[in-house]
Formats: structure tokens, sequence, C-alpha cells
């Protein structure tokens, strides 16, 4: 049986039914195992290094340079992908318009929406000036025009080119600028929305950025249904936050284009989830739920580092800057048991290695299943063959938090250095010591309440704090003085919090 085949053979087995249109109905709550299997993560398909052009419709991956850029972009194996023309649909639709980074948060942007099935044109218009931009119909003065691509994607619950895509690059902005930006071709654009390019790595200027995962669920049968996900995009743009990042676990079967269209179009009332994710990089991890599926991989924006043993053409785990802070996304589902301690590691070590802790004192690691956690009425386990793999490497260079999901409430450790060891700590809050600058031990957190079934909290040893709540973070940094708050989603009420400076 091939990747694909595989992959759907997998997820359809959480379904009840037999069917694949089964899959359309969310799945009743209950069952965090998620699919498993290693051959089934990725579906990039064969290598495709000769696809170099929009080529004919049928061409199933295309890998190119977006003009201006130093990065190569490769689709997914679609059943279509093809460069930007200017062709529409009889009523051209634009929704679930989101950003996120492929390439320096400092001077690039990738826009990413969906459109009716017959729109193939995929360029967006950007400049400072919002009157010019929403004035203009094509390159003029202060604004300029960027092509991309469009994919066609299956489905196992939409059907055969259910869903079409547009993702565009735009590289070479000024940092710490404001933009706006339309979507859509000539003739036909989407109203005007815009988004803040990072500060210059390094910057010591104050910037904060917000975490939630495990929001699969959220307003569905699979979850109490209390809209936590919607909520708690509202409340992060209401605190003005400058991105996000997503521990993993969008929805619950990872081949399902409805849960994913329901994910997108959450509400709180007026407030839609587009009104914070067009304006606000979301920056993903892989959950077990979500297994790297052609959903997933083309609807959201990462770097394409490709390294070795590395699947998903680059995004299997991947790494960015903002300001004076490194941020990594790891994948812990992976292709096999040893590429956590192999492959993987490697990298992880080499990229870290990499960073340099004057002018980037602050970093961050996220991925899903947490290497530290306990807890009661189903919850997972500690992620031991993570935390082997990882943790060495994490305590070698100082890293700062660790940010997870996978169980569905919010922990946070004492600080950890050396495995199952407890680090030097502030009696009261939990909070590192810092000797010349080098926090004592890493932090690792569990903020795995955006919306999936509640999972009981546990007492450990290595836990300072937890509760069973529907969470978000944010993280408010200024030069090398750090905040972590931690809110209760609906009552927008802090349950948690520590400050210091390195």
């Amino acid at each position: 049986m091939n990747t694909r085949g595989l992959l759907t053979s997998m997820l359809l087995s959480l379904c009840s039914a037999a069917t694949v249109t089964a899959c359309d109905t969310p799945v009743q709550p209950g069952n965090d195992a998620g699919p498993t299997g290693d051959a089934a993560m990725t579906d990039a398909g064969p290598p495709n290094d000769a696809n170099t052009d929009s080529g004919p419709p049928t061409t199933p991956s295309i890998t190119y340079m977006p003009e201006g850029c130093t990065y190569m972009v490769t689709t997914p194996h679609v059943i279509d992908a093809r460069r930007s023309s200017d062709v529409f649909g009889a009523t051209p639709t634009y929704d679930h318009v989101h950003v996120g980074w492929s390439g320096p948060a400092s001077t690039t942007v990738t826009v990413i929406w969906r459109s009716d099935a017959d729109t193939l044109a995929s360029s967006v218009l950007i400049g400072t000036d919002q009157a010019a931009v929403m004035a203009a119909d094509g390159a003029t003065t202060g604004v300029t025009r960027h092509d991309g691509h469009t994919v066609s994607y299956s489905s196992a619950a939409s059907g055969a080119g259910a869903e079409r895509v547009h993702e565009v690059h735009i590289c070479g902005l000024t940092p710490d600028t404001t933009y706006h930006y339309r979507v859509g071709g000539p003739g036909h654009w989407s109203n005007t929305f815009d988004i803040a390019t990072a500060p210059t790595t390094g910057s010591s200027a104050p910037w904060s950025f917000g975490v939630t995962g495990d929001s699969r669920g959220s307003g569905l049968t699979d979850g109490p249904g209390d809209n936590a996900w919607a909520i708690a995009q509202h409340h992060l743009g209401d605190r003005g936050v400058d991105f996000e990042v997503f521990t993993g676990d969008g929805v619950f079967v990872g081949t399902s284009q409805p849960l994913w269209n329901t994910w997108f179009e959450g509400r709180d009332g007026t407030f839609g989830v587009q009104d914070f994710l067009a304006h606000h990089a979301l920056m993903m991890s892989n959950g077990n739920h979500d297994l790297l599926t052609v959903n997933y991989l083309v609807q959201f924006a990462m770097p394409q580092e490709a390294s070795t043993g590395e699947l998903a053409d680059g995004e299997e785990w991947y790494s960015f800057d903002y300001a004076n802070a490194h941020f990594v996304v790891l994948n812990d589902t992976t292709t096999s048991p040893g590429t956590l301690a192999g492959a993987e590691a490697t990298w992880l070590d080499a990229d870290l290695t990499a960073v340099n802790r004057a002018t980037t004192p602050w970093i961050f690691v996220i991925h899903h299943q947490t290497m530290y956690t306990c807890g009661s009425g189903g919850a997972h386990g500690s992620d031991t063959n993570a935390r082997m793999a990882w943790q060495p490497i994490l305590d070698a260079h100082h890293v700062d938090f660790v940010l997870a999901g996978h169980n569905h409430f919010y922990q946070r450790s004492f600080p950890m250095f050396g495995l199952d060891m407890v680090a030097a700590h502030d009696a009261s809050t939990g909070a590192p010591t810092i000797t010349g600058g080098v926090p004592s031990g890493t932090v690792y957190v569990v903020a795995g309440g955006a919306g999936a079934p509640f999972y009981g909290v546990a007492s450990c040893p290595e836990i300072q704090n937890g509760m069973s709540v529907r969470n978000y973070m944010t993280f408010d940094i200024t030069g090398r003085s750090i905040h972590m708050r931690t809110y209760e989603s609906l009552g927008d009420t802090v349950i948690d919090e520590i400050t210091y400076t390195k």
C-alpha cells in the first residue's frame, strides 16, 4: 500500500462508521491516541526536482523560487499544483486568509487562503499605504504585486479536488513595518488586511507572542462545545501579541477538510478566527492527529529547511528567529523510532549551536507530546523517548522554555536540568534562578487546552502548577526580561505567571 493509502486507512480507522463520508461528521470524544504508524507521516510524494515550472494542470507538485526570495518552495504531492494565472470562477470567493513565515520574519511573509475551485489567480497586492493598496488593481506607486501558486487536493472526507488553496511568498520587506495587503487577482481583490514584520534580529524592543494547542473539537461534538479556539484567538488579538505558536492537534482527523474548515471559520460573536490569523503569523507544530497530512502541509506556511532524514519537503521540523529570540519547532510523531535520537536530534544540536546568545538570549522549543507531565482520566504520560533524545541537547544549550500539548490541560514544570532532576528555582513562583545570565534549567509547559476534551491533572515532583481548564498563554519580552502569563480562556483570568531577568 502506498503512503497516501496507508495514511487514509489509518485515519479512517478512527471513525465510527466504515465509509469515507462518515469522517465528515465529527467523531465522538474520548480517544486521543490519534493515528499512529510512521510510514503514514508524509503526503509529499516522490522527489519533484524536475517540476520547476507551472507545468500542465495535472502537475502533482511544483518547485520554484518566489520572486525576490532566496529560498525554494515545494508543494506537497496533490491533484493539481500550478503557478498563478489570472483565471477566475463565476463568483470568486476568498476565505481562510492567514499568514505565516517561510523565510526571515523581519523581511518576509507568506499569505495563504482558500477560494472557489475554478479560481486560479494567486496574487497579493501589498504596500504600506492602506488607501493606495485598496485603490490598486495591480502594481503601482507604493504597491507591489506578488504571484504565487495554487493547489487542489483531495481529502478523505471531502472528495477529490474539493479544496483549492493559494499561497504567495513576499520577500524584501522592511523590518518592524506594518503592511497592508489584498489577495486575489485583477478585478477580483479581497478587502485589505494588515501584517507587521518582525524587528531586526537582536532587537531589545518590547514584543510578545501567544501560545495555544489541542484546539481539536472546539465547538464540535469532539469536545465540550465551548468554542474555546475562537475565544482564545479573540483574546490574543485583544492582548496585542505579535504572533502565535501552536503546540499541535488542530483537528481530530487530519484528513478531514470539513473539520479544518470549521477550525478556520470559528467565531466568538462578531469576531472570526480570520480576524486574528490574517494579521498575525501562526507557526504550527505537527500533532499526532495532524500527522503531516496534505491538508496540514497545504494550509500552513513553514520554513522548508530540508535536512537529512526529514520528510514533508523540510516542514517536519524547522526554526525561525523573532527579535532577540530563537524558536525551534520539532516533530515527535516521526517516521521511525530512531528519528528522534538520530536525524532530528542531530539537526536540533546543529541548529542550537548556531544561535548567538549574545544577540539572541531567548530560546523556545515547540513540539506536541510533552516530555514532563502527569495527569488522570485518560491523560498521556511523559514522552520519555523525546526526553531521552532531546533533553541533553536542550540542557547543553540552556533552552529557556519547551512548549507542548497532547494533554488537554495546563501544566508548568519546575526548571529541569538533567533527566528527571529539578533545578534551583524561586521558592514562591518556580521560576528558574539565573547565574551569569544562564537559567538553572528549562521550564516545560503543557499548553493543550484550546478545545479538546479535558483530562484531569495530577501531582508529580516535576510539576509546579497545573489545572484542567481552557487556556492560552502570552510571553512578553523586553531585552533580557520575560513575563509569562497563562489565562483561563473562557473567563480570561490569569491562572499562572512568572517573571524574571537573565
